[in-house]
């Protein structure tokens, strides 16, 4: 299991409050994407997957929707609930959807797929609670070459983490949706999209969020320093100092027939 998702929901429950002050923020533009590809019709039956603290579902409400977000980790919920966003909210595994079949109109999913081990057997999961007709908006990052690993993976290496080489291509995620039984497959990429990071204690929160806290959570304080450093020396910079490490979206929008 590479490093991303070693961990699963509990690494990300324990760190829902770094989560949602770092990536929470670097994901909002993607989350719109998302819903605009979407679609959106008065009165649909919205579904959003791995909705973590809820950048999603707050963009799907209004005119009379009926929105359900979908997450394994209770921390990240227990976030989203406080948001007063008015939605449904379901802890579940997105691979095993406590819905019945054909029961949603639009599926949502921000940069949530590759968290699934299986990701045909995801998809098709998903495609099993949408009605005939209804539409599939999704987000995973990437292109490749603009995704953290980019410009860090040489630092976890040599600090005896490696990422792994996880991410896909838009025709690998085309290629998993059409397997999966969805139709009228389109994808599109944005290779602008980062993770910002106005600090070192910001870069340091965001250190914590799933996988990566929990990789290095029996660190001593001087390994730990010795890794941020490198990896700081290793990120992207902005004209203020800040960090932007690249993180990239592929679009994939598709129906269910």
């Amino acid at each position: 299991m590479t490093l991303q998702r070693r961990g699963g929901a509990a690494a990300f429950s324990s760190s829902a409050r770094a989560y949602d002050e770092t990536m929470a923020p670097a994901l909002r533009p993607v989350a719109e994407e998302v819903v605009r590809r979407a679609r959106l019709r008065p009165g649909e039956r919205v579904l959003d997957l791995g909705t973590g603290t809820g950048n999603a579902l707050e963009l799907a409400a209004g005119e009379g929707r009926r929105v359900i977000g979908v997450d394994a980790a209770p921390g990240m919920l227990d976030l989203a609930r406080r948001r007063g966003l008015g939605a449904e909210l379901v802890e579940a595994d997105f691979a095993w959807l406590p819905l019945p079949d054909a029961s949603v109109d639009v599926v949502l999913a921000v940069h949530a797929l590759l968290f699934a081990d299986d990701r045909i057997a995801t998809l098709r999961e998903w495609r099993r609670v949408a009605k005939a007709g209804a539409r599939l908006s999704l987000s995973v990052p990437g292109p490749r070459d603009v995704v953290p690993i980019s410009v860090l993976s040489p630092v976890y290496e040599r600090h005896g983490l490696p990422w792994g080489d996880d991410y896909p291509t838009p025709a690998d995620v085309a290629a998993w949706a059409s397997e999966a039984g969805w139709t009228g497959i389109r994808t599109d990429t944005d290779a602008a999209i980062v993770i910002p990071l106005r600090d070192e204690a910001h870069f340091r929160t965001w250190l914590r969020v799933g996988a990566r806290g929990r990789a290095t959570a029996g660190w001593s304080r001087q390994r730990m320093d010795a890794f941020v450093r490198d990896l700081m020396d290793a990120a992207p910079r902005d004209g203020d100092g800040g960090f932007r490490l690249p993180f990239g979206a592929i679009y994939l929008t598709a129906l269910c027939d």
